[in-house]
């Protein structure tokens, strides 16, 4: 069989469980499959036991090449008949396939320089290595001859042989002998001869499904010259050149292509993607209505409406921003119970100052998601009513069994792995604008921090002092500006100490809330965003449960996918090779 369709006939049977093609296992008859020797092809004589296959070889090449038996197990090997020049390249084969059965008879005759004649054993015999053996000859032989006797014409086994021949060659490549016809006397032999031919050639029609009977030739090989064998002798002593051959074999992959599509015709595969494909969308409306819904219209507007999620995530990133502010850090802690106090009288629930844990956050919104069962238990239901409506579930889902117990916890498990992932990615997406350091913001925070500190109690008196002591000097008799040691009198005065101490109290308190008003603002931003369907997909907690919800339907998809794409190679098969079959 030809490799592409060899891949199509795996892939269907993969596919659609069924059973390939009878006329294709271990010695399946498929000739012209492989390439023959160019120095000769094979002609070989196909029938049961006692239609006079023996006799006929003999009589076709005007010598004894076997011994006849009308008893016994008859024909036991594989008897060629071939011209010396090609002797070499025949054994070769004949030891490929049948190692030690085989007889080899050389002759010199010119007009049998290239074909070859087989004498094979009975296709009937209950000797079962005697149909073995011609089955192994069958690969290799373009040019069949069948061969029934009038008694035995209408036999079926060698009819069924015949159309599991005709799948893999191409019935043009045949022919087809009545022997022994010899047998009819009487004056009305000659009529009952072409009755008997007639009513032959019609079973063949039929058989090999051809449009007209084929042409039977009707000899007696006890009188090998009557009848129609001295016709027959001449047809095979023509000897068919290398494009004859060729075009032989081309006729005959044709015909496989045929036979394969007829076969493939049969898996209806245009038909199964269609019902895939209506499966495929019951599955995702029923597993979107009581999974997906719950998740999607529930559970994650919790998460990212939660006040006390976003107010503990809110701490948990400030925390992070004023570590790199000096003094103001200091202050953080008493600031922030300051505010959670006075929130409190707004929002009971914001009375975390670290933030839950991705574990925690997911667990307790899974917990209350559909109707306070677990999600294994709703996906385990779920799968078991979807089983109960179309049992070849269990065919496609045979690696995941989502109606049972495990496989339903494990799946449930994916999907919470899954969002803690998400949500930890966006607690780092959350704070990383906040952790942003380097010279130049390094060298801000500490001029509006600790140089502020130096600045507004001590360098700025001294140095307006300075700055007064260094202007014009004062008229006469005037006293000049206060010196720098009262100045450090007035400055560390009880007095003094208590207005910058307030002083510095509401500037330190207006940085910290002003960071931590811009903290908040970037929060907010951060969970618009993640609101919406097209946020970063490492942080959308949607995109994940979709996700996990494609997966969920990802076996028929995959199945009906493979489906399509085999149904769409099937259709240009059929457009390649119909137009030569017309």
């Amino acid at each position: 069989m030809l490799a592409e369709l060899d891949d199509l006939i795996a892939d269907t049977t993969k596919l659609t469980g069924a059973a390939p093609p009878p006329w294709l296992d271990e010695f399946a008859p498929s000739s012209g499959n492989s390439e023959a020797e160019p120095a000769f092809y094979l002609v070989g004589l196909i029938g049961g036991k006692d239609v006079g296959k023996t006799a006929l070889v003999n009589a076709l090449v005007g010598q004894q090449l076997n011994e006849p038996t009308a008893f016994g197990p008859g024909t036991e090997m594989v008897v060629a008949y071939v011209h010396a020049d090609c002797a070499v390249p025949l054994r070769e084969l004949l030891e490929r396939e049948v190692p030690g059965r085989f007889q080899i008879i050389e002759h010199r005759i010119s007009d049998w320089s290239r074909q070859v004649l087989l004498d094979l054993p009975d296709i009937d015999s209950h000797w079962g290595d005697h149909l073995t053996i011609t089955r192994a000859m069958l690969r290799h032989m373009l040019y069949p001859i069948w061969v029934q006797s009038v008694e035995k014409y209408a036999d079926q086994q060698p009819q069924k042989l015949l159309a599991r021949v005709a799948a893999g060659n191409a019935p043009g490549n045949f022919l087809f002998c009545l022997n022994k016809v010899d047998q009819l006397n009487g004056d009305d032999a000659a009529s009952a001869i072409v009755q008997l031919r007639d009513d032959y050639a019609g079973r063949l029609a039929r058989v090999l499904d051809l449009p007209s009977p084929p042409q039977v030739w009707a000899v007696a090989a006890k009188e090998p010259e009557r009848f129609d064998l001295p016709q027959l002798r001449e047809v095979l002593s023509q000897q068919k050149s290398s494009d004859e051959v060729q075009a032989a074999r081309a006729q005959a992959k044709l015909r496989q292509k045929i036979s394969v599509l007829h076969w493939l015709d049969e898996q209806d595969l245009a038909g199964r993607t269609a019902r895939l494909q209506r499966l495929e969308t019951e599955y995702d409306d029923l597993i979107s209505q009581r999974l997906g819904e719950p998740l999607l219209e529930e559970m994650l507007p919790r998460i990212l409406e939660d006040a006390e999620y976003r107010w503990a995530m809110t701490e948990d990133c400030m925390a992070r921003r004023v570590a790199h502010w000096p003094i103001v850090n200091i202050l953080h802690p008493l600031l922030t119970a300051i505010a959670r106090i006075f929130s409190r009288g707004t929002n009971s629930k914001t009375h975390l100052l670290t933030l839950p844990t991705p574990q925690t956050v997911i667990d307790e919104q899974l917990a209350k998601t559909i109707g306070d069962r677990p999600l294994s238990d709703a996906l385990q239901t779920t799968f078991a009513l979807l089983q109960q409506r179309h049992p070849m579930l269990g065919d496609l889902y045979h690696d995941q069994k989502l109606w049972e117990a495990t496989p339903a916890q494990l799946s449930a498990d994916t999907l919470r792995r899954s969002l803690i992932t998400t949500v930890d990615h966006q607690r780092q997406a959350a704070c990383q604008p906040t952790d942003r350091s380097g010279s130049l913001l390094s060298a801000w925070r500490g001029l509006l921090t600790v140089g502020a500190l130096i600045w507004f109690p001590f360098v700025q008196p001294i140095l307006e002092v300075f700055m007064f002591n260094q202007s014009a000097n004062p008229p006469s008799g005037q006293q000049g500006g206060p010196s720098i040691g009262l100045l450090l009198v007035r400055t560390l005065s009880i007095t003094n100490l208590l207005s910058t101490l307030t002083f510095f109290a509401i500037y330190y308190s207006i940085l910290w809330l002003i960071l931590r008003w811009d903290t908040q603002r970037r929060i907010a931003q951060q969970f618009t965003r993640w609101q919406r369907a097209d946020g970063d997909s490492d942080q959308n907690l949607a995109a994940r449960v979709v996700d996990w919800l494609d997966e969920l339907v990802q076996p028929i998809r995959k199945v009906r996918q493979e489906t399509s794409d085999l149904a769409d190679r099937i259709e240009c098969l059929r457009k390649s090779t119909l137009p030569l079959h017309v």
